[in-house]
C-alpha cells in the first residue's frame, strides 16, 4: 500500500486521512440506528409519519445509507493502491462525508427527506465517481475504470427509487429495490473474485491462482443478466440464468477453499458470507418466496461480506496485524446468525415471523455494537507505525 509520506497527512486528523475511516465508522453507527427504527416500528413502539412510504425508506436506507457508505469508503481508499495517485482526505473527504450525513439526516425525517437525498446522494455519488475517474485516467489504469460506470448505476438506481417514492409507487419501488441488490452483487461480487483469494493465499500461504479473464466476465455477466430481468420486470429464461450463476459461484467458492481458513475467523467470514449468494441462487431456483431470498442476499451476502470485509480492511489499511478480537468473532458469528434466521428460518416457521425478524434484527445489532467498540479506536487514532494514511 502506498502511503504518500510526502502529502502532509500527518497533518489531517486521523479520521480524515483515508475514505475507509470515517465511511466504515459511520455506516455502522448509521445501520444501528436503522436496526432500531425498523424494529420499533414493526413491533408498533415507535408509529412512522414520514411522507415517505416505510418499506420504501427501509430498502433504500439499506441500499444507499448502509450499504453504499462502505463500498464508496473501500474504492475511494483501494483507489490509490491501484492507481498510485494520492487517495481523497481532508477537506475533500470531509465535504462527501458531508454529503452523506445531510441525506441521512433528511430521511429521518417527517417530511423533505427526498429533497435532502436528491442533494446529498446525488453529490455524493457524483463527485465520488468523478474522484475515481480523475484518479484512473491520470495513472493510465485503464482496467479499474469499470468502477466508474458502476457507480453511476448506482446514481441511476437512486434516482429511480426517488422518483418511485415521489409518486407513491410500492410497486415500482420494489422493483428498484430488487434490481438495486442485484447491483450490489455484480459490484461485491467482482471485487470478491480480487480480493477474497488474495487474502486466503496470504494467510495460508497457499496457492490460489487468479480466476480466468473469461470466467470473471462470464460470471459477471450472468448477474448483470439478472439485473437487468429484474429491473425490467421480465423473467423469461430467469431460471436458466440463475441456473448457470450458481454454477459459477459454487465454482468460485471451491476454488477459493482451504482448511486452514476454519482456524481463521477473519477468512471463514468472507467465505460464508460469499456462500450466501448460491444459497440465495438455491432459494430462487426452489420457488421460495423472492423477499427471502433477498434478504439472503441483503443480510447475507451484502451485510456479512461489509462486516467480514470491514473487519479486515480497516486492520491492513492502519497498519495493524490482521487477527481477530472476541468482540469481532462475536460480531462475525452474529451476522451469519441474523441472515440464516431472516433468509432461511422464516421460511420453515412463517407463523413464528415476528419472533424470527426480531432475533435476527437483535442478532445484526450485536454485531454492529460489536464492530463499533473494537473498532472506534482504530478508525479515529492514528497508525501504529506512525504513518500517515
Amino acid at each position: 500500500m502506498n502511503n504518500f509520506q510526502g502529502d502532509k497527512r500527518s497533518q489531517i486528523p486521523a479520521i480524515l486521512q483515508l475514505a475507509f475511516r470515517p465511511f466504515f465508522l459511520l455506516s455502522a453507527c448509521y445501520g444501528i440506528w436503522l436496526l432500531t427504527r425498523w424494529s420499533l416500528t414493526l413491533m408498533g413502539v415507535w408509529p412512522w409519519h414520514s411522507d415517505i412510504a416505510l418499506f420504501s425508506w427501509h430498502a433504500h436506507e439499506f441500499q444507499f445509507g448502509f450499504a453504499i457508505a462502505v463500498v464508496l469508503g473501500f474504492l475511494l481508499t483501494a483507489s490509490q493502491t491501484w492507481t498510485g495517485q494520492p487517495g481523497i482526505k481532508g477537506r475533500p473527504l470531509l465535504t462527501i462525508v458531508a454529503l452523506w450525513l445531510i441525506a441521512r439526516i433528511g430521511m429521518n425525517l417527517n417530511s423533505g427527506g427526498l429533497w435532502f437525498s436528491l442533494i446529498g446522494d446525488t453529490g455524493l455519488l457524483l463527485i465520488s465517481a468523478g474522484v475515481l475517474l480523475r484518479m484512473v485516467v491520470k495513472s493510465k489504469n485503464y482496467k479499474n475504470l469499470v468502477f466508474v460506470p458502476l457507480l453511476t448505476i448506482f446514481l441511476a438506481l437512486h434516482l429511480g427509487q426517488l422518483y418511485a417514492m415521489s409518486i407513491e409507487n410500492s410497486a415500482l419501488s420494489t422493483q428498484l429495490g430488487y434490481a438495486t441488490s442485484w447491483w450490489f452483487v455484480l459490484l461485491i461480487s467482482l471485487i470478491g473474485s480480487r480480493v477474497i483469494p488474495f487474502f486466503i493465499s496470504r494467510a495460508t500461504s497457499a496457492s490460489i491462482p487468479g480466476e480466468p479473464l473469461a470466467f470473471t466476465l462470464v460470471t459477471q455477466l450472468l448477474i448483470l443478466a439478472i439485473f437487468i430481468q429484474t429491473l425490467l420486470n421480465y423473467s423469461l429464461g430467469l431460471e436458466v440464468l440463475l441456473g448457470f450463476s450458481l454454477c459459477a459461484h459454487l465454482y468460485r467458492l471451491y476454488r477459493w477453499h482451504h482448511r486452514q481458513i476454519w482456524a481463521n475467523p477473519m477468512l471463514w467470514s468472507l467465505w460464508l458470507s460469499y456462500a450466501f449468494l448460491p444459497l440465495a441462487l438455491i432459494t430462487l431456483l426452489s420457488g421460495s418466496s423472492y423477499s427471502n431470498a433477498l434478504h439472503l442476499i441483503n443480510v447475507g451476502f451484502i451485510a456479512s461480506m461489509i462486516m467480514a470485509f470491514t473487519c479486515r480492511v480497516s486492520l491492513g489499511h492502519t497498519g495493524r496485524e490482521i487477527a481477530t478480537s472476541r468482540l469481532i468473532l462475536l460480531a462475525f458469528i452474529c451476522m451469519i446468525g441474523a441472515a440464516l434466521s431472516r433468509g432461511l428460518l422464516l421460511v420453515w416457521l412463517d407463523t413464528y415471523s415476528q419472533l424470527i425478524m426480531s432475533v435476527a434484527a437483535m442478532l445484526w445489532l450485536i454485531a454492529l455494537v460489536s464492530f463499533v467498540i473494537n473498532y472506534l479506536p482504530i478508525l479515529t487514532g492514528p497508525r501504529p507505525d506512525g504513518r500517515p494514511g
